[in-house]
């Protein structure tokens, strides 16, 4: 199903809305179904500046198997330039929150870095952002606003254009390493040597186990086995801590296989005979590996670290591919502040569409800084989690 809203600019808006490379902005689309989409959206993502995360194939798949079962509606705004070339796309989804309709980046907890799709060389304005969003609120008069999380204030050098409006700090940051050398030397650069000394030894003890081998799953049956692998590793660490398991709800399992299964997930691990030892999972772009999910075993073959070990091999691995940026993910833990040299602040962004929007907006706004205040309190995150996982029983 797709909408069509035709827009025309006097002359002084053409002038605050183009840039270099960008032409009168002409119309804009709202596609309600992937179908619809795709053809100008795969197009599209060859050439925008977009986090892989946003890529046709992450969201159609996420969609498939857990938008819909959510009752998320897709809601593809597609702003085109007078010689029908997309200048930006956002990739988002209708639902509701109460009695509001609100509207939000597909994928929501399954994606790290929310960014939309923009002209590569552009430099939108709040003016041309508006005049998208104004397209978007005529087209869905039930929309109260757009709540839009964990976005990036720029990615590969291109600014957010998000950035023109009123923003507030995510309640979590990432945590990237910078690449740009062969994979020895950036490990020499990031670990001390001594820690370095303390992998080779613990890689020592368990390259003595059969079988034992660094490798990115390729086959089916690869893919598969470290699949399995992950939600059964999982599965033991979340009962093992008595904290809810989202890896558990079948389409979240459903979806991250289907990713898996179509490459766009791509799996690097550790195994031996007897099981796999560790993984870490991450879409890319040719730039970065961004992580998505991880995981590694509980059995008598943790005391090695191999988590810590596939880390170290796939930070080799990416730079002598030529990778500029690995991250491992939002949120905090201790092993990414040893191998991560950027912390990467994110920003979320609650825009009102309506007069019911402008209303709900601060208190959207104020959740989220309490959830940021909670999370940054140690005492209060630690007392979160012990009741959600009460709950959860």
């Amino acid at each position: 199903m797709l909408s069509r809203v035709d827009i025309n600019l006097s002359s002084q808006n053409h002038a605050a809305a183009a840039s270099a490379r960008s032409e009168a902005f002409a119309r804009v689309e709202i596609y309600r179904d992937f179908a619809a989409a795709e053809a100008v959206w795969r197009a599209f993502e060859q050439t925008a500046d977009l986090t892989p995360y946003q890529r046709f194939d992450f969201l159609h798949l996420w969609q498939q198997h857990v938008g819909t079962k959510e009752g998320v509606a897709p809601l593809i705004a597609v702003a085109f330039d007078a010689n029908n070339e997309p200048l930006c796309l956002l990739p988002l989804g209708k639902f509701s929150r109460g009695p509001f309709r609100i509207a939000c980046y597909l994928a929501g907890k399954h994606a790290n870095y929310n960014f939309g799709l923009w002209r590569s060389g552009v430099s939108f304005t709040r003016r041309f952002v508006t005049r998208v969003l104004d397209a978007l609120a005529e087209a869905e008069p039930d929309l109260a606003a757009l709540e839009l999380h964990n976005q990036p204030f720029s990615w590969h050098g291109a600014e957010n254009p998000l950035l023109t409006f009123p923003h507030q700090a995510s309640p979590s940051i990432g945590y990237r390493l910078k690449l740009g050398d062969n994979g020895e030397a950036v490990l020499a650069r990031q670990l001390t040597s001594s820690y370095r000394s303390r992998i080779r030894g613990k890689e020592k003890k368990l390259a003595k186990l059969p079988g034992y081998r660094y490798f990115v799953a390729q086959t089916p049956e690869e893919i598969a086995r470290c699949m399995d692998a992950f939600f059964a590793q999982k599965r033991a660490y979340m009962t093992a801590m008595k904290i809810p398991n989202p890896f558990d709800e079948p389409e979240t399992e459903a979806f991250l296989r289907a990713v898996a299964n179509a490459r766009v997930l791509e799996i690097h691990a550790l195994e031996c005979e007897s099981e796999v030892l560790a993984l870490y999972a991450g879409v890319i772009d040719g730039k970065r590996i961004s992580t998505l999910i991880s995981s590694y075993t509980a059995s008598e073959n943790s005391r090695w670290s191999p988590g810590i070990i596939t880390i170290s091999h796939i930070v080799a691995n990416v730079a002598d591919r030529g990778f500029e940026i690995m991250d491992l993910g939002v949120g905090e833990a201790e092993y990414k502040f040893v191998y991560c040299d950027e912390k990467e602040e994110l920003f979320d962004s609650f825009i009102p569409l309506s007069k019911t929007g402008h209303a709900i907006v601060p208190l959207l706004r104020a959740q989220a800084n309490l959830k940021r205040f909670v999370k940054s309190t140690p005492a209060l995150w630690r007392t979160a989690k012990t009741v959600r996982g009460l709950i959860s029983r």
